[in-house]
């Protein structure tokens, strides 16, 4: 018994077909055989440059081989080599006596011409000619591509009988290379036109035969060849031509040719043709369609076949397959085959196909040969016998048992198997196999590492087949394999299907603080046991039964956009196991920051406005990735108005008071969105004050220049702070102005006055004056509308004519002070005190009528300078009222709503009006301090002049009472 490890034997390469050179094109394989028995584990080739070329495994039914197609760069020696596993160890075979593959491009291309003389007459000769230096064995001769004929000579002869011989014509020519005959390049086309005499038409076409038909035949071998034409009643003869040259012709009616002896010159293509004879004309037919004669030497037998057993081994099992094939070299035309099986000194010889199958058994075994046979010239020739191969059948190893772990009712691709074989106690191992079962398919072999009881599986689709294993022993140098283990089926199943992720509410974009349901759908015919939420590929919750619905509160990543990918799996029972299914498709979203609240400011910003007033309330939107649409603006929580720009103007009145805010609303991937609101600001309008009333002592508004004028403002309310200001033709009058004083009564019940006292009147005093004031509203001074204006003039000052006594007018002085101070001690120190200027007015009015009385020699004493009538301010209660007598002597009563403007005498207003009217009189009426109800009188002097006031005469005889 060998060792075991013994080195292999060489292998032998073999070319298919053998050749001793070949041309661009041609295909051959290249076979690499160990000897009888060796357990091939892979072949390899390589070429003459040392240089692996292909490698083939011992799993093809027809062994290794390499298949190569002759090109001028793969000229060189080639040789294989093999190697085995031995205990674990991959041994090598020594390589092969390499076989030289020679390749050689075709001959050149030979020239074709025509020799006729005339050209176009008959006959017409085509030659071909070989390059200089080649040496030509054959020539072929083609038209229209279509051999005609090849021979040994070089020249074609066409005759005009043949009409299809116009037409373009082509030659070649062949050489012997190494006893192989090479067919060079077809010469350039050459175009022949013949005209001539008439021939016979193409129905009368003869056909040519052979008897026996060949066409291959040897030398000695004898042929007959008959020429056969349609019925004739005209006398007739035969011509038989080879290449196209005539070698026979017949007496009438003769029509068959007799080569008794062939030789193997006689090789060619032959036709064969007829004419008849006329008075004067001979008609020729067509040639017929050409035949080939072949003629060879004595045949020898073909080569001897090789028999090749599949699988290569050197012992067998009882039961397993053997292929037996026999394998003929080169490109002989094989008939059949013949299989010889030797039993001691028996020889059974057996009729089959290319190949012979065997079971083993105790009977099949011993050596194994075959031959095949040809057929040439109708003899059948012999191959002879291949080398011998021999069948030893042996009884295999107890089978091994297979398990698997884990063990479950079904997996999932790409789960890890492993498969576990176990061999029996006692048995010698040298390695394990698997193999994968799928139907009726023969078992694939397994990949196991290192030869070992274990083999890991990734579960697939494709291999949810049943799984066995051997394990193996060397003996004879031979793989002994043991029967296969008991049969496991790895049933592998896909997860269910993945199932979808919606969104409800379904945006293109969302935004912090949007609540979002996260929705997962099985499809349709699953029956879920859980669900699986994941955010970002990491688990998110899950949730049992048929609930598949997640809420869900979106947040953004600081000031930017965040990304959110949802995706879910479900869980479904499947033969007992729960198995989670794909994941769906994820849905990734945008989370975008929130809109942030916008900020309002009113312009101008004022705490309190007034009718009229425009305010601009301008909505600042913070900065952010969106698409800004309208602005808005509410008022006590309701939209006013909505536009594009981010100012609203607006003429605000009382009703606008209110709490202002604004929003904004813009536009993210298509959706549209508001912002909260801004924060509150209020705004506060309210009217402006009334307008006040002007009036001016001298009520007339004639003051000569000198004297003192009088300008009261009347402003109605009681507010405590207020600003006069008052206007002489439009202009405003600054306070303290040069000769003017403004002083302002102490707030009363219903009124506050302000007076503008001249002292002494000039002719830049002549205009139109007005006032207004101001009320301070909220830390505002809001001013009221202007007083409607009343006209001033002054002219200048002349003494009038003595109209009372000075010692008079001093009385009625005396008199109007007696009775003002009961009234001051009665009344509050704000309601009883007069201004400073009021009182140097009159002082400064009595002073120049006195000195304008001494200077004109009048006695001015007890008499007034002037007829105007002289006012105070006269206090009244509520319900009092004030009787005014008219000049047609009708009394009108007269409030303190109602004063008599204008031109005629007025009553001061309410004691608490700081403003007090001025009197022209130099008399005043002394009050009767002890009444309650004190009745002011104007007072005149006692002279029945009237003074003209304007266009009408009004008598100074006017007296104003107070009503009982």
């Amino acid at each position: 018994m060998e060792h075991w490890g013994a080195p292999l034997q060489v292998p032998t390469i073999i070319v298919d077909p053998q050749q001793p050179v070949y041309v661009p094109g041609e295909r051959l394989t290249l076979r690499c055989l160990a000897p009888g028995g060796e357990a091939v584990t892979s072949y390899q080739f390589y070429n003459q440059r040392g240089e692996r070329v292909h490698t083939e495994t011992t799993g093809l039914s027809v062994g290794p081989w390499l298949v190569l197609t002759a090109e001028m760069g793969k000229v060189g020696a080639y040789s294989c080599e093999y190697w085995a596993v031995r205990d674990g160890q991959t041994i090598y075979a020594a390589r092969s006596q390499p076989v030289w593959i020679s390749v050689m491009d075709f001959p050149l291309a030979p020239s074709i011409s025509e020799i006729s003389l005339p050209p176009g007459k008959s006959p017409v000769t085509i030659e071909c000619s070989a390059p200089p230096g080649h040496v030509a064995t054959r020539y072929q001769f083609l038209r229209q591509g279509n051999l005609i004929v090849s021979q040994p000579g070089a020249r074609l002869q066409l005759r005009q009988s043949d009409l299809d011989a116009t037409g373009p014509y082509t030659c070649s020519y062949e050489i012997s290379v190494s006893g192989r005959m090479i067919q060079s390049l077809p010469s350039a086309p050459l175009s022949i036109h013949l005209t001539g005499p008439s021939v016979l038409p193409e129905t009368f076409r003869p056909t040519l035969r052979l008897s026996p038909t060949g066409p291959e035949f040897t030398t000695g071998d004898s042929v007959t060849l008959m020429c056969s034409a349609p019925s004739w009643e005209k006398k007739m003869g035969f011509c038989f031509l080879k290449a196209g040259e005539q070698v026979a012709c017949t007496k009438q009616d003769s029509q068959s040719y007799q080569i008794g002896r062939l030789g193997m010159e006689d090789s060619g293509s032959y036709t064969c043709m007829y004419w008849v004879a006329e008075p004067g004309q001979e008609t020729s037919s067509l040639e017929s369609q050409p035949i080939s004669i072949t003629v060879t030497g004595v045949p020898l037998p073909p080569p001897a076949p090789q028999i090749i057993l599949d699988p290569p081994k050197r012992i067998y099992f009882q039961g397993e397959h053997v292929k037996l094939t026999c394998s003929v070299p080169g490109s002989e035309q094989v008939r059949g085959y013949r299989f010889y099986h030797q039993i001691g000194e028996q020889i059974s010889e057996l009729d089959e196909g290319a190949w012979l199958e065997r079971t083993a058994m105790t009977g099949n075994a011993g050596a194994y040969s075959c031959a095949y046979w040809i057929i040439r010239s109708e003899q059948v020739i012999l191959s002879g016998k291949s080398e011998s191969v021999s069948i030893t059948v042996t009884a295999p190893p107890l089978a091994p048992k297979l398990s698997l772990h884990p063990k479950l009712p079904v997996y999932l691709p790409g789960e890890k198997v492993t498969l576990n074989c176990s061999a029996p106690r006692g048995q010698e191992v040298a390695g394990f196999r698997f193999h994968l079962h799928r139907g009726n398919q023969t078992p694939e072999k397994l990949p196991a590492a290192s030869g070992g009881a274990q083999m890991e599986l990734t579960a697939q689709r494709g291999n949810d087949g049943s799984y066995t294993c051997q394990y193996w022993r060397w003996e004879a140098r031979q793989e002994i394999a043991s029967e296969n283990s008991n049969r496991i089926t790895v049933p592998v199943s896909d997860p269910p299907g993945k199932p979808s992720v919606s969104l409800s509410p379904d945006y293109s974009a969302y935004v912090a603080g949007d609540r979002v349901e996260i929705n997962c759908s099985a499809p349709s015919g699953a029956s879920p046991v859980k669900y699986r939420l994941y955010e970002n590929g990491k688990p998110l919750g899950s949730l049992l039964g048929n609930t598949s619905s997640w809420q869900k509160d979106l947040q953004a990543t600081g000031t930017r956009n965040a990304t959110r990918s949802f995706a879910c799996t479900y869980v479904e029972l499947i033969q007992g196991r729960k198995v989670p299914s794909y994941a769906s498709d994820p849905v990734s979203i945008s989370v975008f920051p929130a809109l942030a609240a916008p900020s309002l400011q009113l312009i101008p910003p004022l705490l309190l406005y007034v009718t009229g007033e425009t305010v601009t309330a301008e909505c600042v939107v913070p900065a952010g990735p969106y698409i800004l649409r309208a602005h808005l603006v509410l008022r006590d929580g309701e939209t006013l108005r909505e536009q594009l720009g981010p100012q609203f103007p607006l003429n605000v009145t009382p009703s606008d008071s209110g709490t202002y805010q604004c929003r904004y609303s813009s536009e993210l991937h298509r959706r549209h969105l508001r912002s909260p609101p801004s924060e509150p600001v209020p705004l506060s309008v309210t009217d402006p004050p009334p307008q006040p009333q002007l009036s001016v002592d001298p009520p007339s508004g004639v003051v000569s220049e000198g004297l003192p004028l009088l300008i009261i403002c009347t402003a109605p309310g009681n507010s405590s702070e207020r600003r006069f200001h008052f206007y002489n033709d439009g202009a405003e009058i600054p306070p303290g102005d040069t000769g003017s004083e403004i002083s302002t009564m102490e707030p009363g019940t219903s009124f506050m006055n302000s007076v503008l006292s001249i002292l002494r009147a000039g002719p830049s005093n002549t205009g139109q004056f007005s006032c207004g004031y101001e009320v301070n509203m909220s830390g505002r001074w809001i001013p009221s509308p202007q007083s409607q204006a009343l006209n001033v003039t002054v002219t200048a000052w002349s003494l009038p004519v003595p109209l009372v006594a000075g010692c008079g007018g001093a009385a009625t002085a005396l008199a109007l002070l007696l009775l003002l101070i009961p009234l001051c001690r009665k009344k509050t120190a704000a309601s009883c005190r007069l201004p400073t200027s009021y009182w140097k007015s009159q002082e400064l009015r009595r002073s120049r009528m006195r000195r304008s009385s001494d200077n004109s020699g009048v006695n001015m004493c007890g008499v007034v300078a002037e007829t105007q009538p002289v006012y105070v301010n006269i206090p009244f209660r509520a319900g009092t009222a004030l009787q005014q007598w008219s000049r047609d002597g009708q009394v009108q009563p007269v409030t303190h709503n109602q004063p008599a403007w204008s031109n005629k005498p007025v009553v001061g207003r309410n004691p608490q009006e700081r403003g007090k009217r001025e009197e022209d009189a130099d008399a005043r009426v002394e009050r009767n301090s002890s009444a309650s109800n004190t009745v002011y009188s104007t007072l005149t002097p006692p002279s029945s002049r009237a003074q003209q006031r304007g266009e009408k005469y009004i008598s100074e005889d006017e007296v104003y009472s107070e009503i009982p």
